[in-house]
C-alpha cells in the first residue's frame, strides 16, 4: 500500500507504507476547541490584566492576528509570558471538563490509529492538561505527547521531537492551526497541513503557504486514507 499527501505548493515525496508515516497533531485548536474557555479566564482576570473584557468581535479579531502582532496589541511584557502561560495551564487544568473535542475528530484520530498510522502531540500546553482530556474523551490512543512551552520557537521544539523519538523527516506530517507552525515546518523541512477550525483565519493560513489547508476533518481524512 502506498501513501501520498496531496499538497498544493509542492509535492511530497510518497511514503512506503502509511504506518511508517507519523502524523504529528497539535493540540489546543487543532484536537480541542480551549479558545472558548481561554476567553473566559482572560475575562475573568480582565482587570487585573488591566484590559477590557474581550466580546466576540475582539475574539474574531484576534484570529487575524499572529502572537507577535497579539503582544504588541496588548503591550504584554515578554519577561512576563512565561509566568501567564504558566499560570494559564495550571488554571486550565481545573477547567478541563469545559473543552470540547473538534466534531468529528475523535473518529478520525480513532480511524488513523486503526490504519496503523503512528500519532504523535505537539503542544506548549502541559502534558497533564492534554492527557487528562484525552482520559475524558477516551481518545488516550497516541504514541506520544510531547509538551514544550516555547512560543516564538516551535521549530526548536520540533527539532527535539524528532531526535527524541527517532523520527526521519520526510515520514512525519505536521497538522496545526496557526501560522507559527506553518514557519516551523518550514524551517525544519517537514510537511504541514493547516486546519482552519482552530485559532488563526483561514486567509493567515493560506498567506503562510501550507502544503495543504482543509477546513473540516472530513478533509483531513481524505488526504490521508483516499
Amino acid at each position: 500500500m502506498s501513501f501520498q499527501l496531496v499538497t498544493e505548493q509542492r509535492e511530497i515525496s510518497p511514503l512506503e507504507k502509511p504506518s511508517r508515516c507519523t502524523l504529528i497533531f497539535d493540540f489546543d485548536g487543532t484536537i480541542a476547541d480551549t479558545l472558548s474557555v481561554i476567553i473566559r479566564m482572560v475575562n475573568d482576570h480582565a482587570d487585573e490584566f488591566r484590559i477590557r473584557p474581550l466580546n466576540d468581535q475582539d475574539v474574531e479579531d484576534l484570529r487575524g492576528l499572529t502572537n507577535l502582532e497579539i503582544i504588541k496589541k496588548y503591550s504584554i511584557p515578554p519577561l512576563k509570558i512565561p509566568a501567564l502561560i504558566l499560570r494559564s495551564q495550571k488554571e486550565l487544568h481545573n477547567r478541563m471538563h469545559e473543552v470540547p473535542l473538534f466534531p468529528g475528530i475523535r473518529d478520525l484520530v480513532l480511524e488513523l490509529k486503526a490504519q496503523g498510522f503512528r500519532l504523535g502531540i505537539l503542544t506548549s500546553n502541559s502534558e497533564e492538561n492534554v492527557r487528562k482530556l484525552l482520559r475524558q474523551k477516551k481518545l488516550d490512543v497516541f504514541d506520544f505527547i510531547h509538551s514544550e512551552s516555547n512560543l516564538f520557537g516551535k521549530n526548536r521544539a520540533l527539532l527535539h521531537l524528532l531526535h527524541k523519538h527517532g523520527l526521519h523527516r520526510d515520514d512525519v506530517v505536521y497538522i496545526g492551526d496557526e501560522a507559527r507552525d506553518i514557519e516551523a515546518c518550514r524551517r525544519v523541512h517537514i510537511a504541514v497541513v493547516a486546519v482552519s477550525w482552530g485559532f488563526h483565519r483561514r486567509e493567515l493560513l493560506k498567506g503562510h503557504n501550507p502544503d495543504h489547508l482543509v477546513d473540516t476533518p472530513d478533509e483531513l481524512r481524505s488526504i490521508f486514507l483516499n
